[in-house]
């Protein structure tokens, strides 16, 4: 009879063959093109458009990293989560088709495409595919983090976190090897409903075993144990900067721009936006009843099965709290289910990671290696090219999840922080005014000095260098914004756009008023 471990790990593995299976399928159909490769010839459905997004937006993120914040911070977690979920389908709802109708009219397929057209300026271009390309790497990381130890706790061990990550990291590269991004948006149909349906029977199931009586029972043993957990315990500035980073800051990084290319229409969009706000905002419910739940039984603990403390083991073995989801399962689950939820888990990381090292490969092929290395190549040959990177990219992101850096929340905030600082960028390029607020070298200013302080005044990487920092990427995120719309709108004002730029700047809102 196989053990509990063995159970558990084999769903694993087969749910592993059944996304190869999907990204060689979807292989068979690919045209050997980069539009096809990457963004679905434009002709992504509505299932496929919102499901893609969805399920790219929530990663290890929601599965592991959220379950630990709720454990250790409480409803703070879900009250900013609530806001920039929704505001995260807002902008999509309300920016994506403007993107979408850019893209289409002028053949856009980056974000680079779009901000070097706009501004006139092949060195936007570079410029966004490399902070684009660098701050996705705190976001790889974590996936990486979160595939490790998911195979960790589902093998109880026998597969240790190193070897584990790095199976699931490959799973997801060989998929997108054989399918391009177009495996990714099938397999994320796939894994958004797995693992949306896996946090609820996970949620349902956990709680009745550690607070049976459902959730009044569950809130009184919370305000009996830890009654902080039920206020908000993040400052204002915390607060605010998550709310941004994680809403149109997220929502602008590569591995989410693309998917206002995929759409086969603007309706798909607006659609999509509606229906990844509502799945986005209703999955941390279920989180947020998980994490209380680990609260109560990091105090109480749970028979010979949880012992009192065990979430500061758990950052003890891992460098972070995040396995606590993990653990669970595993642990007060029957081992088949606990498979088919750890496997929900992997799907959430996978359905991020696909997106993020397709997306990435897709910057650095099309925005520089293209543009500026080899520009007469065949679309064959720069598909190559991708499926190269593709590899470089994800065990760059394991190397360092090696290093068990930390908290996937503060790590992935650090991508996000840099996404924002893209935000006046596109802001100045998809609203139509009379006047160029926002040039060239203005844009260029603030998109560097943003980013440097988003990424340098981040406490993971500041400290480090001994410098001054604040509490949190999102706050860095938040700061590094501001100083960057001042600093683009003062070099703009003193500074001249091109007669192209202005010429640009009035095709753009022709497209607009069509």
């Amino acid at each position: 009879m196989m053990e509990a471990w063995q159970v558990a790990t084999t769903i694993i593995i087969l749910y592993s063959i059944i996304v190869i299976g999907i990204g060689y399928l979807a292989g068979r159909v690919l045209k050997k093109s980069l539009e096809d490769f990457y963004v679905l010839g434009r002709k992504g459905s509505t299932i496929v458009t919102f499901l893609a997004t969805a399920a790219t937006y929530h990663s290890a993120f929601a599965f592991l990293t959220s379950v630990a914040v709720f454990a250790t911070t409480g409803v703070t977690f879900w009250i900013a989560a609530s806001a920039w979920t929704v505001l995260a389908g807002i902008f999509m709802y309300l920016a994506g088709p403007r993107i979408y109708r850019l893209g289409k009219a002028r053949g856009h397929m980056t974000p680079a495409d779009m901000l070097s057209d706009y501004y006139d300026s092949k060195a936007i271009g570079v410029i966004t595919a490399i902070v684009m390309a660098t701050f996705i790497i705190a976001y790889i990381v974590v996936q990486a983090v979160g595939l490790g130890i998911i195979l960790d706790v589902g093998s109880n061990g026998h597969v240790p976190y190193a070897i584990g990550s790095l199976i699931l990291i490959l799973v997801a590269a060989i998929y997108l090897m054989l399918g391009g991004l177009r495996a990714a948006y099938w397999t994320d149909v796939l894994q958004g409903i797995w693992m949306y349906v896996g946090i609820f029977v996970a949620a349902f199931l956990i709680v009745g075993k550690i607070v049976p009586g459902g959730f009044s029972a569950l809130m009184d043993s919370v305000r009996e144990v830890k009654p902080s957990l039920l206020t908000m315990n993040w400052s204002v500035e915390k607060a605010l900067g998550s709310i941004l980073i994680y809403g149109p800051g997220l929502m602008l990084l590569q591995h989410l721009w693309i998917k206002y290319y995929i759409a086969k229409d603007e309706r798909v969009l607006k659609t999509s936006a509606v229906g990844t706000a509502i799945y986005l905002s209703t999955y941390y419910l279920a989180a947020a009843l998980i994490g209380l739940s680990a609260a109560v039984a990091n105090v109480k603990g749970y028979g010979d099965i949880l012992q009192p403390g065990f979430i500061s083991q758990l950052k003890a073995a891992y460098g972070s709290s995040d396995a606590v989801a993990a653990v669970m399962i595993y642990k007060l689950l029957n081992p088949v289910v606990a498979g088919f939820l750890l496997a929900g888990a992997a799907a959430a990381a996978m359905s991020t990671l696909d997106s993020f090292i397709g997306s990435t490969s897709m910057i650095l092929v099309r925005d520089i290696y293209q543009k500026y290395v080899k520009t007469d190549a065949s679309e064959t040959h720069y598909v190559i090219v991708s499926r190269v990177l593709m590899i470089i990219w994800a065990l760059i992101g394991w190397g360092f999840a090696l290093l068990k850096p930390g908290l996937i929340f503060d790590i992935s905030s650090i991508a996000c922080a840099g996404g924002l600082q893209f935000v006046p960028l596109v802001l100045a390029a998809i609203i139509p005014t009379k006047k160029k607020w926002i040039n060239k070298y203005g844009a260029i200013s603030g998109l560097v000095i943003g980013s440097l302080i988003a990424a340098f005044m981040s406490p993971q990487i500041g400290k480090k260098l001994g410098i001054f920092t604040f509490e949190h990427p999102a706050v860095a995120g938040l700061v590094a914004v501001i100083v960057n719309v001042i600093i683009a709108l003062i070099i703009s004002a003193l500074t001249r756009p091109t007669e192209k730029e202005l010429e640009v700047h009035k095709e753009y809102s022709t497209v607009f008023s069509q």
